[in-house]
């Protein structure tokens, strides 16, 4: 049938011509369909035309019938012949069908490859219309007894091998209809497993292994659970090497990994890796991958899996610099080198390497994502080292903290001092000083020079009145900032980093847990923050301990005061013309003891001022701003230049 020529039992039979021998399940269904043909003849013999021509003439390719007895000795000898082919006696093993599900699947998967077969369906059923395969045809065609009926805790359901069509569902006359998948398989053909999308066979890409240390300790666990049925599983962010990491524990451990990342396929899948002799790897959740290890030999105990978790660990500096390599001739960028990056995005960032570092940069920033989060707000980056005006030993210790930065990789991975730290790679500072010290400024130097972004944590939005909200959103700005590669910056860290109290009642209690909660996750951050305060005595002690760096802003000195004063009004302005005249800077930088913020201040209000009144700044109009700048904290000014007595 469908092109098929069938001879004598045992005979080879040839498909469409090309010289492939039927399988061996579709003689056994071929060779049923001709004694139920020549049984039902045998009623209306002598009858001519009709419907019973047309079955002589579908019967004219099936093996004669040679008796009662013959048949019934070639339909066993077919069977076992069926069930020692190996596809067909692979599933039936893996699925556990019975006898009576063997023959319903055998004459579906004939159905679904040749429609003809409802005609014979039909005449079997005395019906001249084609019939589908339905339970009541199936009990006809192989002579099930009566009330034999595939239900839906028939193994044939459960794998999902076949099931009814309509909404009758298990009505003897409900039609079923067969996987295609497995149909496809049955037949042999190439990549029968690809019909259903979200599968993918992992083949060995013969990439170096990102995770030796990992891979062998897992190695060593699934080995000792070989007798049982185990799952292990990985967490880390998508693109962190979970899937490539298991995929290559299950080929040292003789298996084939089928990657499973639509989770919707469910018993499919695992039928899929059953047939194809594979062992399942899902990806279970953003985060998440499991392998799931069948047992050497199946296990008669019943016993649950045993299920074992690991977190994948960062890829250091070595290894991105050698994955770089090995995709790339091109001199590794400072992203890679510095940044903390998944295994995804070094090899997205290699690709575009003959594009150039900005490519690179760009192409790295993009995969990192944009905070979107309400509880973070970006920070302008315009000033440089040139533009900050500190002690020499506060600029020395500000330079300590970008060469930690930088060198995070080198001294934490190929020096080995990662051992000396508590679970966290990331660098912390706390800038401690007065306002107008020039610590935001600081922050801001740091970060361009670092070329990262940085972002102020908004506490409006992050501190919340309902108990366990502050630790949530906490945790959001950790987790976004971690991601993102960014520098965090805590401005008045004292509002949230202030000392435990003694519980009193259960606001304190709650605040003091909010406080142990910023405390472990300052522990465990993995990026770069900077906590700013002008209270430093406010802070809690234990945060002092957790934190790398702390640098004092003291108030300038008169040298440092001088400079102030010269960047703030320069000779010249934007269109090279004067902008002032008779100002003694030297006066204003020994005689007036002002922060950088309050000279910038004063300057801009004379500026103001000046303008308004179409003159050049002079002193006098200096000298007017800052006494108002300096009565905002109740001081007086007393002394002026002589120029102006």
């Amino acid at each position: 049938m469908g092109g098929v020529a069938v001879t004598a039992p045992g005979t080879t039979v040839v498909v469409d011509g090309t010289g492939k021998e039927a399988p061996a399940w579709l003689r056994w269904v071929r060779l049923a369909a001709r004694v139920r043909v020549e049984e039902a003849r045998g009623d209306w013999r002598g009858r001519p035309g009709g419907v019973h021509g047309e079955m002589d003439a579908l019967a004219a390719d099936l093996p004669l019938s040679t008796g009662k007895c013959r048949d019934a000795d070639a339909l066993a000898a077919a069977r076992a012949a069926a069930l020692a082919d190996p596809a067909f006696g692979r599933l039936v093993r893996e699925c556990g069908l019975d006898p009576r599900g063997c023959e319903w699947l055998a004459l579906l998967a004939a159905v679904h490859i040749d429609p003809r077969w409802e005609r014979l369906l039909g005449y079997l059923s005395d019906d001249p219309r084609p019939v589908a395969a339905t339970p009541a045809t199936a009990a006809l065609f192989w002579r099930w007894p009566p009330g034999t009926q595939p239900g839906p805790a028939s193994p044939l359901v459960r794998w999902r091998l076949a099931a009814p069509t309509d909404a009758r569902l298990w009505a003897a006359t409900s039609p079923w209809a067969i996987d295609p998948d497995v149909a496809g398989y049955l037949c042999a053909t190439a990549d029968w497993w690809r019909f259903w999308d979200g599968l993918e066979l992992l083949e060995d890409s013969g990439a170096e292994c990102l995770f030796p240390d990992l891979r062998d300790e897992m190695l060593a666990v699934a080995r000792s659970l070989s007798d049982r049925r185990a799952e292990i599983e990985l967490t880390g962010p998508p693109g962190s090497g979970r899937r490539s990491l298991l995929a290559r524990l299950c080929r040292e451990l003789g298996r084939r990994p089928l990657l499973v990342t639509d989770p919707g396929l469910g018993v499919r899948a695992l039928r899929t890796a059953r047939l194809l002799g594979a062992t399942l790897l899902e990806v279970t959740e953003p985060d998440t991958a499991r392998l799931t290890l069948e047992p050497v030999q199946e296990d008669p105990s019943g016993r649950p899996p045993t299920r074992l978790s690991w977190t994948l660990p960062g890829i250091e500096s070595g290894a991105r610099l050698r994955l770089w390599s090995q995709h790339t001739d091109c001199p590794a960028p400072r992203p890679v080198r510095e940044w903390s990056m998944t295994p995804a995005e070094v090899l997205a960032a290699a690709a575009a390497a003959p594009a150039g570092p900005r490519a690179v940069a760009s192409v790295v920033r993009r995969r990192l994502g944009e905070l979107s989060s309400a509880l973070l707000s970006p920070v302008r980056c315009p000033y440089g080292w040139s533009d900050l005006v500190v002690p020499d030993g506060v600029l020395e210790q500000l330079k300590g903290i970008e060469s930690q930065v930088r060198m995070s990789g080198e001294v934490l991975d190929e020096w080995g001092f990662a051992r000396l730290t508590t679970g966290s790679r990331g660098t912390t500072a706390l800038l401690a000083g007065a306002s107008g010290t020039g610590k935001t400024m600081a922050v801001q130097v740091l970060a361009r020079s670092l070329e990262l972004e940085l972002y102020r944590v908004d506490l409006a939005e992050v501190v919340n009145k309902y108990i366990g909200e502050t630790e949530k959103r906490l945790s959001q700005v950790f987790d976004e900032c971690e991601r993102s590669n960014v520098m965090v910056l805590f401005d008045e860290a004292d509002a949230l980093f202030g000392r435990r109290t003694q519980v009193r009642d259960a606001h304190d209690r709650f605040a003091n847990i909010e406080i142990d909660y910023l405390l472990q996750r300052m522990e465990s951050f993995d990026g770069v923050a900077v906590l700013a305060t002008n209270r430093k005595g406010d802070l809690d002690p234990a945060f002092l301990r957790r934190i790398r760096v702390v640098v004092d802003f003291p108030a300038p000195s008169p040298v440092e005061r001088r400079r102030l004063w010269e960047a703030a009004l320069p000779e010249l302005g934007a269109d090279g013309r004067p902008v002032s005249q008779d100002v003694d800077r030297s006066w204003f930088a020994t005689e007036l003891e002002m922060t950088g913020a309050e000279i910038k201040a004063v300057v801009l209000s004379a500026a103001f001022l000046a303008r308004s009144e179409g003159r050049l700044i002079t002193t006098g109009h200096l000298l007017s701003a800052a006494r108002r700048e300096l009565a905002k904290r109740g001081a007086v000014l007393r002394a002026v230049p002589a120029v102006t007595r």
